[in-house]
């Protein structure tokens, strides 16, 4: 998809620029586990998986970059019996910083990510078929956290509350008639997983 291989060439031009004009520069890397809910009626949690990089600018200052594929499903009941469900993927790429709060083992953290929200839908309106669509918007989350270090790794979990803009007009149109629905523009996101490279600070 274009959108993902333009991210890939911008996160890797990104670390490049920046590794070279800070003196810190310890970068860690993230893998982790993402289950996902939209702030919908009739929303359901979905699992998922992510992956991200973090430069330490400072022990307690970190920019990096993050993909996140998870999936999605919700219903709307424009009737009894009439219910349109929308099951598909949610893939955030996004940039990130973040704070840390605290020194030793134990570190609370807080931060924010902004990026593109690709999303793959297949809509089944009730006794009229099933219909595609793909398309992207753009969105921010304000983030907290918290990260054990153990050795080399680090375990750690976080939420956010993701905020998308745009449309929240859904529609489809077969032979017969035109179908709407109001589209879901905010997402809670938990991830938790193992980093490695998260740098010492006492």
């Amino acid at each position: 998809m274009k959108s993902i291989a333009l991210f890939s060439r911008v996160t890797l031009l990104f670390f490049i620029m920046l590794s070279t004009s800070v003196t810190y520069g310890q970068i860690a890397y993230t893998i982790h586990g993402t289950a996902s809910v939209a702030n919908y009626p009739y929303a359901s949690l979905k699992p998922g998986f992510g992956a991200g990089a973090k430069l330490f600018i400072t022990p307690s200052l970190a920019v990096g970059v993050a993909a996140k594929y998870t999936g999605i499903g919700y219903k709307y009941k424009q009737s009894s019996s009439s219910i349109i469900t929308n099951k598909g993927s949610l893939i955030p790429l996004t940039a990130t910083a973040d704070v840390y709060l605290a020194k030793g083992s134990v570190r609370p953290y807080f931060g924010v990510e902004a990026g593109a929200y690709i999303h793959s839908l297949k809509t089944t309106v009730e006794a009229n078929g099933n219909y595609q669509s793909t398309y992207t918007k753009l969105g921010t989350a304000p983030k907290f956290g918290i990260i054990f270090k153990v050795n080399k790794l680090s375990l750690f979990a976080e939420g956010s509350y993701q905020f998308l803009f745009g449309s929240t007009n859904g529609s489809v149109i077969d032979q017969t008639r035109k179908f709407r629905w109001p589209t879901p523009n905010q997402y809670w996101l938990f991830n938790a997983g193992i980093a490695i490279g998260i740098p010492h600070s006492k």
